[in-house]
Order: structure tokens, then sequence, then C-alpha cells
């Protein structure tokens, strides 16, 4: 059934389809009308297309009620709300949420460079909603900017409460329902997941928001989920023109061992926002320095078979660098024309931005770094008074 199609049916328990919003590898999300309430909502179902044996789907159907009456409990404002849950005969079940005015992170970063101000911005908002699920024993277990919701007031996550297909991450009937790009390597490698796996998630988003670039990039499920249990993505600070520490933060995020990450997905945030606000009161400069790998604070004994590809994954890594590169120049050469009506949504102004009290602030033990230049380059200490430079000015 194509995703612009209603189901066969004008409504399910008391509210009314008007029109398909997308689809995921697990369900298809529809706009429709609460005729009690007179508010517009967003319905989810499963995909009929999936033809899961029935065993399957009626485990998952289980996983979803429970998960969505403990997703009930959480009240944020940057988090989706759940208003109701149902079983239909026809349709199965059906889950109502709160439907958010805006676009997805993912259609965001489609459309250019955000800033460091806002992913700062971003990183708090999603680390404070995590944290908020996390304490009442809640995981999301799919953070990706597909499930993020840019909206006026705000990013929403969106899709707590839903369990993932079993497998769906690899392939089934020669289709691919969908790529770990996000997952973590204890989820991919064990099935495990934890607060500390949605901070991986997180993590790897606000690479991608900041960079544009995913921090574990290919079409092939397998060949992605190797990658993410073996290797750190390539580091983006200094091609991007940004404090060197948004590496050191990021990597601590995405380490493959969970007792090296942050302590929660607050810490992470606080960290991070940090050091792009410091790092954010000037436009970025972009540095033409290649890619470079991050050292692996969990290096150790590897399986025979992720040295195999070792050569493949340089030469990608290499390709990699080039398109992050063009991709971060064409993006800052566009930040001076008329700014994308979207790109404002998340960056507040100076008198609205949120605070971070240095007590409550992760810390970065990375050293600090010399003070550069509109060019990236260490300052020249000033020449004595009365003397004559013999350089040439700097060209604008």
């Amino acid at each position: 059934m194509p995703t612009t199609e209603l189901p066969n049916s004008d409504q399910v328990g008391r509210y009314q389809f008007e029109r398909c919003l997308g689809q995921g590898a697990m369900g298809r999300v529809y706009l429709a009308r609460d005729p009690v309430l007179d508010r517009k909502v967003a319905v989810k179902l499963l995909r009929d297309d999936l033809k899961l044996p029935e065993e399957h789907r009626e485990a998952l159907f289980a996983r979803m009620r429970q998960e969505a009456r403990a997703s009930a409990r959480i009240s944020h404002p940057n988090i989706v709300a759940l208003y109701d849950m149902g079983q239909d005969p026809r349709l199965g079940l059906y889950l109502v949420f709160e439907y958010i005015e805006g676009i997805t992170l993912k259609d965001r970063i489609a459309r250019g460079f955000l800033g460091p101000q806002a992913v700062a911005q971003l990183a708090l908002e999603l680390g404070g909603a995590l944290a908020t699920a996390h304490a009442v024993g809640v995981l999301h277990r799919d953070i990706k900017p597909e499930n993020v919701i840019l909206a006026p007031t705000g990013a929403k996550i969106a899709d707590f409460g839903i369990a993932r297909i079993p497998e769906s991450t690899l392939t089934r009937d020669g289709r691919v329902l969908g790529t770990p790009a996000y997952s973590s390597p204890e989820s991919i490698s064990h099935g495990t997941f934890s607060a500390k796996s949605d901070q991986f998630s997180m993590a790897a988003t606000l690479y991608e928001a900041l960079s544009m670039h995913r921090a574990f990039p290919g079409d092939d499920a397998i060949a992605v989920a190797a990658r993410i249990t073996a290797e750190l993505p390539p580091a983006i600070a200094e091609v991007c023109g940004l404090d060197t520490r948004v590496d050191t933060v990021l990597m601590r995020a995405m380490a493959r061992e969970p007792r090296n990450r942050f302590d929660s997905c607050l810490d992470f945030g606080r960290a991070l926002a940090e050091v792009l606000r410091h790092d954010g009161e000037q436009p970025p400069v972009v540095q033409s320095t290649p890619l470079r790998p991050q050292p692996d604070l969990d290096a150790g004994p590897r399986p025979l078979r992720l040295a195999v590809g070792a050569a493949a994954t340089g030469a990608i890594l290499a390709v990699a660098a080039l398109q992050l590169t063009r991709s971060c120049s064409v993006s800052h050469s566009r930040t001076g024309s008329s700014a994308d009506a979207a790109s404002t949504l998340l960056v507040p102004t100076r008198t609205d931005r949120v605070q971070i009290p240095a007590a409550e602030s992760a810390a970065v033990t990375t050293p600090p770094q010399p003070k550069k230049t509109l060019r990236g380059r260490p300052a020249k200490p000033a020449a004595p008074a009365g003397a004559r430079s013999t350089s040439k000015p700097a060209q604008p």
C-alpha cells in the first residue's frame, strides 16, 4: 500500500483519518482528527505489508502495550506525548500521539548547516528529555534524526514506547527494513539496550547535525553494523571550524564500552553545549585539514572477521573525508546568504539562552586550546611598541 493511501477504513476507534504523514521500518503514521476533543492527533499503525509471523506480531503488540503504558508516565516538553492506545479488529493495535507541526531533524539537516548554537540547544533539549525518560525506566531504543521533530517551541522526540521489529536492522526476504546507523555496539552485538545505548544514538545524531555527515555511513546494514562495533567515527571539529573539545565530548559519548560514556544523557548534553557555545561566538571557520582517526579508548583484541575489511574501511574513510570537507565548505559558504526560516527554530536569542552553571557542567579533560585567528592559526604575540612590522597585512 503506498504511503499516500489511507487504511481500508475511515477511522480507528474514534479517530478519523485525514492523510498519511509517513512510514518507518515498523509502522505508518496518519494525521487524524479527534472529534471528541476537536484536535488533530497522529495515529500510528503497524505496517500491513511486513507479513510478520503471527507469533512475532503478537509479541510486538505485547511489548508495545507494555512500553506505551510506561511512556504515558513521562511528561516533558521535548517529548511527543502519547494520548491513547487501542485495538481494532481489522487494523490491529494503534497508538495515538500528540500531533506536532514541524519538520524532522533529518529534513532540516538536508537543508544545510544548523550552526553550533542551534546544536547546543538541541543537545540540552534531547539530553534533558532522555534523562527524564530514563529516570522512570523508559528507554527509547531508536534515537535518530527521523525521530526528532523541530517545532517552533523546541525539539520533540517522537516514537517513545515503540518496540522495534525483531531483527529489523537486518534483512528479511531480501528486503532491508532499516539500517543500524545510530545503534550502539552492544545493541548490535548482544541486543541489549540501556540509557547508555540511548546516549550513543543521541551522540551519533548530534554528530550528523554538526557535520551533515553520518557518523557511520553506508547502505549495507551488515557493513554498517561491523563498522559501529569496531571503529570510532572520524573527527569533525577541525574540518568544520569547531573547538577540538567537540570531538572529545562526542567520542566519549560514542565509546564502544558503555562504561566509558557519560553518566547520563543530560551530562553529555551539557558538556557538548558548553564547548559549542564557547566556540560559537564567531562564525565557524572551515579548515582544509583532512579527517583524522580518533584515539580509541576501548582498544583491545578484535575479532578476526573485522580485520578482513580493514583495507576497504580505509578507502571508505578517505572518501568520507573528502565528502565531509566539501559539505562543510558548501554549508559555511551559504551561511552569509538569507537565512533558512527553519534554521531559526532552535537558535535562542542572547536573552533566552540556557545558562549552564559551571558546577553542573560535565568536565572535559582536553587542555585549553590556543586562541585562533579567523584562519584558525594561533594568534601571534603583539609586537613591542614602536617596532615596525615586516610581515604582509592579512588578507581579508
